[in-house]
């Protein structure tokens, strides 16, 4: 197993998202003909997923469209503490909601301003803290989550870390769960609220959950997100 260092790694980013080559990417990069001036940040109602698509999941609450922003450092800042990751340099303001409104819960980072496109990444929307967990028996899939204070009924989402995690079996990266049971440290997961539909696992694993606080929307409001609340990190 290798990994890029972590000088390559904020160069990756930099070349991505805001069009400058360092390091080796000077001479491995090249721009198109007529390289992307835009990313184009969509929102979306459940987790787009890694084979997902810029519409996989995105949101249609009433005058809901794509916002542009510049890939250029105007646009994003690149941290390269480890892990590596880039952040929206400035406010995103999207379209103000009309009579149809939504629950958001993830947004994307594409090349497109509609359709399918191409999706680069995609988080969570209000991502809480974080807590490292642990799954050692197979079932019913209680997490060990050591330094939590989880209630019920909390959004939450699970990712594996590292080249060598593996989440358990019957939980999938990203999606949108429900705190189902709490005891100590000890935490379930359910698909619905008021663990309506617990999450069953059939083997161990290990991750971080990630508590959060969905974006609600409605008639008059206007979807914004501050400088750096948009997260992209590269293990």
């Amino acid at each position: 197993m290798a990994n890029f260092t972590a000088t390559q790694e904020a160069a990756i980013l930099n070349a991505l998202f805001t069009a400058t080559f360092s390091g080796a990417w000077n001479t491995v990069a090249q721009n198109a003909a007529a390289p992307a001036t835009n990313l184009y940040i969509s929102l979306h109602n459940a987790t787009p997923g890694d084979a997902g698509s810029q519409t996989t999941n995105e949101t249609a609450y009433t005058n809901y469209a794509r916002v542009a922003v510049a890939r250029t450092t105007g646009g994003w800042t690149v941290a390269g503490a480890t892990p590596t990751s880039v952040q929206n340099a400035a406010t995103i303001s999207f379209p103000q909601c009309g009579a149809s409104g939504d629950t958001l819960t993830h947004f994307g980072i594409g090349l497109s301003p509609s359709g399918a496109g191409t999706l680069l990444a995609y988080g969570t929307i209000g991502a809480g803290p974080a807590f490292a967990f642990t799954c050692t028996s197979a079932s019913p899939g209680s997490l060990t989550v050591p330094g939590s204070s989880m209630s019920v009924n909390q959004r939450a989402s699970v990712y594996p870390v590292g080249p060598f995690a593996t989440l358990p079996t019957g939980m999938a990266e990203g999606t949108v769960y429900f705190v189902g049971t709490v005891s100590g440290i000890a935490v379930t997961l359910s698909t619905t609220t008021a663990n309506a539909n617990p999450v069953n696992t059939s083997s161990v694993g290990s991750g971080v959950i990630i508590l959060q606080t969905p974006l609600i929307v409605s008639n008059l409001i206007t979807p914004s997100f501050a400088a750096n609340a948009l997260n992209v990190f590269l293990n």
